[in-house]
Formats: structure tokens, sequence, C-alpha cells
């Protein structure tokens, strides 16, 4: 498992903004969806409706203390509404595969980045995403049919990935695995979930009414998720083939509840739930996996998977 992180949330109320050098002062409210006040054995406490955890108002005092002049790294997606994106990808899938486009020019932009990087270990979200359905449509279609059906998929799976800052590392058949690495742990932790849900949304309000009103059968995807650091190593032989690839406990843990998740599902580690907005955090649920699942927290516990509640 990864080194314990913690998150806190704040509403924040900015009193004042210098153009000039970029810096602004602000008030910060302990965000009232996620924490109350409370007196406990006379002294008043920040309480954590969500991991039910009390702070002496010493100690939260303290910890905001520390932020100040702290640099603040904040990346929203590139996308300002997701369900406007998906539906406008339409036109393009449609065309895709009726095969009027041009193949794309050849770039490993994960490959470059992985290169860049001037240290060999760094902090990710990983995201574990398979196509479920896909025999079924090998069945159903000829081979030039249903590789342009995955090819188009694929590719449209992977154009949302860089909408929220993040990279594909590899394919895997009928499936896909992408990260998003620091500086800011805990931001990417909300553009993981949010490119997870969009993802998703691709797939089943977009590609699979297409996929039906063409008389091909539909498919699904499962996802899973998990964060924590692991080690960017060249894999491979220069005779054959060699590249940067992640290695690490948190690529194979969220293949593993991807694996899990039931069609459509989306799965996270608790690493990934603890560190979410509470916004996120309020549409996540625990996961029982009593079946074949032995992987521990760094305190021993068996390691907490979640779900997210998906509207009916």
């Amino acid at each position: 498992m990864s080194e314990l992180r913690f998150r806190m949330d704040f509403e924040v109320e900015v009193t004042s903004w210098d153009e000039e050098s970029r810096t602004f002062t602000a008030i910060f409210h302990p965000d009232p969806r996620r924490y109350e006040w409370k007196e406990i054995d006379g002294k008043r406490c920040l309480y954590d409706k969500l991991d039910n955890v009390y702070f002496p108002e010493s100690v939260f005092r303290e910890g905001v203390r520390l932020l100040a002049g702290q640099p603040i790294y904040f990346q929203p997606p590139r996308i300002e509404d997701a369900e406007a994106y998906i539906t406008s990808r339409k036109p393009h899938i449609q065309d895709a595969l009726e095969g009027h486009v041009h193949p794309p020019t050849f770039k490993d932009k994960s490959e470059e980045f992985l290169q860049s990087l001037a240290i060999d270990k760094l902090a990710f979200v990983i995201i574990s995403l398979d196509i479920i359905g896909s025999t079924k449509l090998a069945t159903a279609t000829n081979a030039e049919t249903y590789t342009r059906l995955v090819s188009v998929a694929l590719y449209e799976l992977s154009e949302i990935v860089p909408q929220f800052h993040g990279h594909v590392l590899k394919y895997t058949g009928d499936g896909l695995i992408a990260y998003f690495p620091e500086p800011s742990f805990i931001t990417k932790n909300d553009l993981a979930i949010d490119c997870a849900l969009t993802l998703r949304g691709l797939v089943y309000r977009v590609l699979n009414p297409i996929l039906k009103e063409q008389g091909f059968p539909t498919i699904g995807v499962r996802i899973g998720l998990d964060a924590g650091e692991a080690h960017v190593e060249t894999i491979g032989s220069p005779a054959t083939k060699q590249h940067k690839d992640i290695i690490g406990s948190v690529v194979s843990l969220a293949a593993k509840m991807q694996a899990r998740a039931e069609p459509g599902g989306i799965y996270l580690g608790d690493t990934v739930e603890r560190n979410l907005h509470t916004a996120w955090r309020q549409i996540c649920e625990p996961v029982q996996l009593v079946e074949d699942w032995d992987y521990t927290d760094l305190e021993g516990r068996v390691y907490q998977v979640h779900r997210v509640r998906l509207p009916q």
C-alpha cells in the first residue's frame, strides 16, 4: 500500500487579490458538508462527519497555519462540461465508424512525459478500464468491422484522458491503463474520478446508441482506480522493444478492482476515496469484497474498496 495521505476540504472566501504578484489573501472555512464544530470534554473540536474523526481546535489551527505561503497546485479539467463534451463526439464517432477519417500521426505523449521525469518514483492515480462485450461484438461482425469498432472506441476513450491532465500508459487488448501524476496528488484524485465518469458516459450515452442504431451489439466497461507511489522504469530489450513503464502495486490493484466491478461499475481504492473532494466522496459507498481479497493497508487492515453510486 502507499503512504498515508490526508485531505481537508474548505470553502474559500477570497478577500484580496494582487494581480502583479499573483497572490491572494483568503479565509478558509471548513466545508460544512463534511465538518462541524462540537464540544468534547469542554474543548472545541472539529468533527469530520465522513471519517468520524475529531480534531482539537489547536491541531486544526496549526494545520491551517502551515498552509500559509504554500504553493497551490490546481488543474481544472480542460473541458468545462463533460456531458457537452461527450455529446459533441457523436458526429466524430459516426464518421469514424463509417471509415471517413484519416489515420492519425503516431505519437506517444506518455512516453515523452515519462522520459522527461528527473526522478524515478512518483505518486500516481491509476485508471484501469476494460471493455466488456467485445467477444460478442467480434462474433457478430467480420474481422475488419470489429477492428474498426474497437479502434474507434479506444481512440475516443483515449481522447478523454488528456482532458483531465492524464496520460494513457498502455492498451490492454480491449482496454487501457491511464495515469494522473503529481505535483498535486489531491487534485489528481478528483481529476481521475471525473475522467472515469466521463469515460463511462461516452460508452453508455454516446457510443452504445450509435452501435445500436447501426445494428451492432453494444459494449460495456468496468473501471478501477487506485492511488499511490510507483517507480518509473525502462523495461524490455533494445534489441526488440523497450519503453518506460510504471511499476508498483497501485497499478495492479487498480486492475484487480476493475476486474471485480460489475458491468458499468467504477471501483476505487480507499486511498483514492479518502482524498477525493467532499462532493465526490458523497457519491461513493464501501464494497465488501470477501472472496479472494487479502490486500491490506499500511496498518495491516483489509484494504477497503468503494464504488461510485451511479444514477439509475
